[in-house]
């Protein structure tokens, strides 16, 4: 089942789409395509699918694939999921080297393996790629869809600046796989994955396969923070900076209330929060010998026992 959003950023037109499902078709799987029609829709498309697919398509953004996982993991059906890149950032299409051209992402797809990945969860929801606390999750509700669909991901960095200065730095009680931590914080992000909205690898040492969150802490904001700790960024030295600490860990809690959270670049609510990972949980298709050092088991590696639902 191919599931489309058509208000994604690139999601395809009628005319190319049937094109690219003919080539699945072409190729003997038979294929459907449903239409996602509202917030929250692909999940319960997904849902509804996963005793019945064995192939799960997103052609759609990073949101409308997290949407799409939470419909179909833990139903006890090992679905797989795959990408016909078509949203704003498409972080995970580029962070597994699918193809752009849609026509030679369906290709990959037919001919692709299939890999084991981890998923976190925050609260009762999956995650693929990362949830933030503070910073990032006030931005995203001032980024409406029709901005989005004009200025891509630069529509974050507009609307984002101004919030970046007057957001502030509090004191916050969290515990890291048990071991309680408070003091002052502006900025957290739990990592599944390496990439931050397609342009920059903040968490540039996580693995989607390792049973881990990689956790960052920004401890303070402020004009001088962000400007010394965005040009290291420039030059891939922020791991090195005071005002950051970067752990892995199974588990985070936020207890402090009121902080603002994002998953998968959307926005998910507040603190207090328990955040955590779910090793192996989810099957994907990505391009045959892939090599990247973001997944490093293999294809065809032995699958843990099915997920339950969170």
């Amino acid at each position: 089942m191919v599931i489309r959003n058509p208000t994604s950023r690139h999601t395809l037109r009628d005319d190319r789409l049937d094109a690219v499902l003919q080539i699945a078709r072409d190729a003997g799987w038979r294929v459907e395509c449903v239409v996602s029609e509202r917030v929250g829709h692909a999940t319960e498309i997904a849902r509804e699918a996963a005793a019945r697919v064995d192939v799960i398509i997103v052609n759609g953004g990073d949101g409308t694939i997290n949407e799409a996982i939470n419909g179909f993991v833990g139903s006890g059906h090992d679905v797989a999921l795959a990408v016909l890149p078509g949203g704003t950032a498409n972080v995970w299409a580029k962070e597994t080297h699918a193809p752009k051209e849609s026509e030679a992402a369906m290709r990959a797809i037919i001919g692709g393996e299939r890999r084991r990945v981890d998923l976190g969860f925050a609260g009762c929801r999956y995650f693929l790629l990362m949830a933030g606390i503070g910073l990032d999750a006030g931005i995203i509700p001032n980024v409406g869809a029709r901005l989005k669909q004009r200025l891509g991901s630069s529509a974050y960095l507009l609307r984002g600046t101004p919030i970046a200065l007057r957001t502030k730095t509090l004191p916050v009680v969290r515990l890291i796989d048990g071991v309680a931590h408070q003091g002052p914080m502006y900025w957290m992000l739990i990592a599944n994955t390496r990439s931050y909205g397609g342009l920059f690898d903040i968490m540039r040492r996580a693995e989607a396969d390792d049973g881990l969150l990689d956790v960052g802490v920004m401890h303070r904001g402020g004009v001088w923070h962000l400007l010394a700790d965005g040009l290291r960024l420039l030059v891939r030295r922020h791991e090195r900076s005071p005002n950051i600490d970067i752990v892995r860990a199974r588990s985070i809690v936020i207890e402090t209330p009121g902080l603002p959270v994002q998953i998968d670049g959307e926005y998910a609510g507040s603190t207090p929060i328990r955040i955590g990972i779910v090793p192996l949980a989810l099957t994907v298709i990505v391009p045959a010998g892939l090599r990247t050092p973001l997944l490093r088991r293999g294809a065809g590696a032995e699958a843990p026992a099915r997920s339950q639902p969170l």
